[in-house]
């Protein structure tokens, strides 16, 4: 029997897994303590978890074998390769399997492994499509399974492809005005798809719910209840890949506590996350979510925060505003796709280029776009859209325009190399994190280095366009100092660029605007003679609680790190562990870095320029004696962590050249008693 508070069921698979795992992380502690009775009842309560699975079975041999239950053993090891252990290597070599290597059944365990390996048994995927039913689809047990390898639900729906005659032409759209004549006209012409096979998924208990009924061919996603019961029906959609066209919208955020956020602002700062919004982008969903407090002008609350976005992305849409302010963009997207042509929303589908499409379209229909060359202008990428800048109209005839032939090319991108500081020395922090993340058309990174300035080699080479379409590379700052900011091509395309970005404290995110960002934006841009692709980003994202100062030469000179809880200025507490200190950087008579002073408050203690604690100096004033500094994690709940620091484990002696050399080097290490 399972434990009476284990979850169950298809939804419930996540907190399973996590609880599978726990068990077996105690499995392998047991044996490792020798506890092996322990063992073997953790490993039979992971089995019974998750009958399917060939692990638990063998951990129950292990622990058996351990005890010398031969035969016990040999009942488990039979049941872990029936459901399909292939790696008979592992068996014969396993320690703790040692017992049972003379038992009479164990060369046919070995002889069935090496079988499974040569002939693996096909995944279970028994789940059945679901057919709409009065324009609703459901996301229920039988039609989803979860796909362990990508920490994804996958929900499946059919739609009848059965010849029938066409609809009316007022079924495409309802209403609508000029959009609703076209679409309605194109559609009875049988130049514009429509919307059947497309699905609209409410993520937040139709709280800002589309006028679905304006589109009669639209189906609309309903959750069962066993998915609402592990609240799956609400908030970031970062659970479902669907098998078709999905656009949605979650008019929710996270309102309380330290980590108050939007729902993008959560999905740029988990890696999970940003994965399963990539992974929607290229696989037809696109989701609008409003950034409530996220964006607004102000600074640390004071009118609103400015722009507290990490990155730029468009693999969502954001809305300025709160509930509500995402449907003007639900709408546009309704008609958008109803407007292709049916050739082209095929291809698109087919290749998963749909929503960059939709993203492009939307950007360069946008009522502050004055000419199409302001495309590859900031007003074209901002972070959050407004609804009232939305040209719906434009969008339906732009969609409705392309061809089979000459449909948008696809950006892809790629980091060639690039500058990172290291923990310690160049920064401080619990461990490396400087790259936010790397993605087909986003690269994002949290500037912590005290280095003026960031250097990148970036490729926009896995570009591409479906027709083979010859390319052409544009890149622009969209944000930031576009004239201290250096793009350097690095082959006659230009489809590889140099970056050089100096340090940018905090600005507006355009001449005269009200809004402030700490984020630097680089747009990165293909052209196939007909289209743009949708856009790609390089970001750069500076720390707002902190005040450098660099020399004439910019050479830091001191960096001051201020708490928030301390009057410094608002951080995301994911994206920075706060300071409490302030340190003045030294230098020899030739410019050479030789280490720094911390100080907080009325203490002060030195450090070497490899980031050292000086315990002790020579007469001419030179680190001989040093210990090595961690820097660790410091809970404070209910206030965001800090940042610490500890002495490390390790006790370095420096030598010098001469007299005048003021760096030195470590001649020995020791480890500190």
């Amino acid at each position: 029997m399972k434990p009476p508070d284990t979850p169950t069921g298809v939804f419930a698979t996540p907190q399973t897994l996590e609880r599978y795992k726990q068990l077996q992380d105690s499995v392998v502690r047991s044996i490792q303590d020798g506890d092996y009775a322990e063992a073997e009842q953790r490993a039979v309560e992971a089995a019974r978890l998750l009958p399917d699975r060939w692990d638990g079975p063998y951990n129950v041999a292990c622990a058996q074998a351990r005890q010398d239950k031969l035969d016990d053993a040999i009942v488990s090891l039979t049941r872990a390769v029936e459901l399909g252990m292939s790696d008979a290597a592992a068996i014969q070599n396993d320690v703790d399997l040692e017992s049972l290597r003379d038992h009479p059944l164990f060369p046919e365990l070995i002889a069935h492994a090496r079988r499974n390996k040569a002939d693996p048994k096909p995944a279970k995927d028994d789940i059945q499509s679901h057919l709409p039913r009065r324009g609703v689809v459901w996301v229920d047990e039988d039609n989803t399974r979860y796909d362990v390898a990508n920490g994804v639900f996958r929900s499946l729906f059919a739609f009848s492809t059965v010849a029938t005659p066409r609809p009316a032409i007022g079924n495409v759209v309802v209403g609508h005005g000029e959009v609703g004549k076209l679409l309605r006209r194109w559609y009875s012409e049988g130049t514009a798809a429509g919307n059947h096979g497309d699905v609209y998924d409410n993520h937040d208990g139709d709280h800002s719910n589309l006028r679905y009924r304006d589109f009669p061919q639209l189906t609309r996603i309903e959750f069962a209840k066993a998915a609402r019961k592990n609240n799956l029906h609400s908030g970031l959609q970062a659970s479902f890949l669907y098998n078709a066209v999905t656009f949605g919208n979650s008019s929710t955020s996270i309102v309380a506590g330290p980590f108050w956020r939007s729902q993008p602002r959560l999905a740029y700062t988990q890696p999970r996350q940003t994965a399963m919004i990539y992974a929607q982008y290229v696989g037809n969903h696109l989701y609008v979510y409003p950034e409530h407090r996220d964006h607004d002008p102000g600074h640390n609350g004071q009118g609103g925060y400015g722009d507290v976005y990490c990155t730029n992305t468009p693999y969502l849409l954001i809305s300025q505003g709160s509930s509500w302010s995402d449907k003007p963009f639900l709408d546009a997207i309704a008609c958008t796709l109803a407007a292709f042509r049916p050739d082209v929303k095929r291809l698109l589908t087919k290749t998963g280029t749909l929503m960059p499409t939709v993203q492009m379209i939307l950007r360069q229909s946008n009522k502050q776009l004055d000419t199409s060359d302001d495309y590859l202008r900031g007003v074209a990428h901002p972070t959050v859209f407004r609804g009232d800048q939305l040209d719906v109209l434009k969008m339906v005839k732009m969609a409705h325009n392309i061809r089979r032939e000459h449909v948008p090319p696809v950006m892809g991108l790629n980091v060639l190399k690039e500058d990172l500081g290291v923990v310690g020395r160049d920064y401080f922090d619990a461990g490396p994190r400087e790259r936010l993340f790397n993605s087909q058309a986003v690269i994002a990174r949290i500037v912590r280095s005290t280095q003026y300035s960031r250097r990148m080699v970036v490729s926009a080479e896995a570009s591409y366009d479906l027709n083979g379409h010859p390319l052409k590379w544009h890149w622009a700052v969209l944000r930031g100092d576009a004239d201290g900011i250096e793009i350097r091509p690095m082959n006659e395309t230009g489809s590889v660029v140099e970056l050089v970005v100096p340090y940018h404290e905090r600005r507006p995110i355009s001449p005269g605007s009200k809004m402030e960002s700490n984020r630097v934006d680089i747009g990165v841009f293909v052209h196939n003679g007909e289209y743009y692709s949708a856009p790609g980003f390089v970001t750069f994202y500076y720390l707002d609680n902190e005040t450098r100062v660099y020399d004439e030469k910019k050479r830091i000179q001191s960096v001051t790190y201020t708490d928030r809880e301390a009057g410094g200025n608002y951080v995301d507490p994911t994206i920075d562990l706060p300071k409490d200190w302030r340190d003045e950087y030294r230098y020899d008579n030739d410019g050479q870095l030789i280490g720094w002073t911390r100080h907080r408050g009325a203490r002060s203690e030195e450090f070497t320029a490899d980031g050292a604690k000086v315990i002790r100096r020579d007469d001419l004033d030179r680190a001989v004696e040093a210990r090595t500094v961690d820097y660790i994690v410091a809970s404070r709940s209910p206030k965001p962590p800090l940042l610490k620091q500890r002495l490390g484990d390790t006790i370095l002696y420096y030598e010098y050249a001469s007299q005048q050399d003021r760096l030195g080097r470590v001649r020995e290490r020791k480890t500190a008693p």
